[in-house]
């Protein structure tokens, strides 16, 4: 596969505005809104590209590259049904269990999980920068048969570890976002949805889910099951955005990571869309067009979102005004260069592939023994 003209895109200024926008909450006052709208496009653009790097590799036959983890079809339609059950469980629990119980545990299960989310993330930028020697970034040859773990791995828990530390007992806002922020980008970069058509079923089914439990499951269950889940939930699985200096809990504000990771699965898919672009020589392939076109316009839905919450003082479902934003804005663009159904064909999973393979040839099969069923009864037909 050849390299894209626009690969790599431009990160390292990513990573420290990123970074910038983390930590300066803490000695001067930044507007909510451009916490918000900030990081989380940061977060996607990185994850993206991240994950666009894996996909070029691979492509390239680069067998180091560790493989991705793939959503499949089925895995889709199942998600907003598995969603909503454990939104449910989660509610019940916390109304009518012990609520030390169900904080500790849920608590420290994803605790954990970022915290050795973070170290590894941290470890292979460290080994991508080549900052550090090659002995410390390779894997240990006695653990290579039980895992790939190296030294700087190693290195990066033991110093992620104070800042889980920190969040355990004073949950205060900075760990959190430094934790959150890395399990989101992780999470973008590891994992793919096979084809733009699951990609929009996705979106489209998380789309109807957000908003039920924002603002229908009241009539329901007689609470907010959303809010009242996110505001007991106390785990790094959410921004927090702080009003002002030494702001408590009461003036944050919040972002749950499903508003970043579910459109960064969609957008990474369309980076990936614009490199096979660029293979094919098709129109405007020299830049990623349909990926600057749809982190613009996630951008544009993210403020839509801060902009309603200020008119209605109510939280708002960020996938209302997300998923139209990111989804209208790729199908427009693809109307527009005439590309509509090479969008609604893109698939990059191998197995997606082979299978569609498989079902073209058994119809055509099918058709070659129809013909054939058809040619011997005419020429039954003529013998009598």
């Amino acid at each position: 596969m050849s390299t894209p003209h626009w690969y790599p895109l431009v990160e390292t200024p990513a990573y420290v505005m990123l970074a910038t926008l983390v930590l300066l909450p803490t000695v001067v006052t930044v507007p909510i809104y451009v916490q918000m709208i900030g990081i989380s496009t940061l977060v996607i653009f990185l994850g993206s590209a991240r994950a666009v790097h894996k996909f070029i590799s691979q492509k390239a036959g680069d067998k180091s590259v560790e493989p991705r983890e793939v959503i499949k079809r089925g895995s889709v339609f199942r998600f907003p049904i598995v969603a909503s059950c454990t939104l449910i469980c989660l509610f019940l629990a916390f109304k009518y269990l012990p609520k030390q119980i169900v904080s500790f545990c849920l608590t420290f299960g994803s605790l954990s999980m970022a915290t050795f989310n973070a170290a590894l993330m941290y470890s292979a930028l460290i080994a991508e920068s080549k900052i550090a020697p090659k002995k410390f970034t390779d894997s240990i040859p006695k653990l290579k048969n039980w895992a790939e773990i190296s030294p700087m791995d190693i290195l990066c828990v033991l110093g992620v570890i104070p800042v889980a530390a920190w969040y355990w007992y004073k949950k205060h806002w900075l760990p959190n976002n430094v934790l959150s922020t890395s399990l989101a980008l992780t999470s973008v970069e590891a994992m793919a949805l096979a084809d733009f058509q699951s990609a929009a079923i996705l979106l489209c089914g998380l789309f109807f889910y957000d908003i039920f439990w924002v603002f229908g499951s009241t009539k329901v269950f007689g609470d907010n099951v959303m809010v009242s889940v996110a505001k007991q939930f106390d785990g790094p699985i959410k921004l927090v955005f702080p009003r002002f200096l030494r702001a408590g809990p009461s003036d944050q504000s919040m972002l749950g990571l499903g508003d970043i990771v579910i459109p960064g699965f969609f957008i990474a898919l369309i980076l990936r869309y614009d490199a096979e672009r660029f293979q094919k020589r098709l129109k405007y392939s020299e830049k990623p067009i349909f990926f600057y076109t749809v982190i613009v316009f996630y951008f544009l839905g993210l403020a839509s979102t801060y902009l309603a919450l200020l008119l209605f003082h109510a939280a708002q479902p960020a996938l209302l005004y997300l998923v139209p934003a990111c989804l209208l804005s790729v199908l427009v663009l693809a109307v527009v260069l005439g590309e509509l159904k090479n969008l609604f064909m893109y698939a990059e999973s191998e197995e997606e592939a082979s299978k569609k393979k498989e079902d073209g040839s058994a119809e055509s099969k099918k058709k070659a023994e129809g013909n054939n069923s058809t040619e011997g009864t005419n020429e039954s037909k003529k013998a009598k």
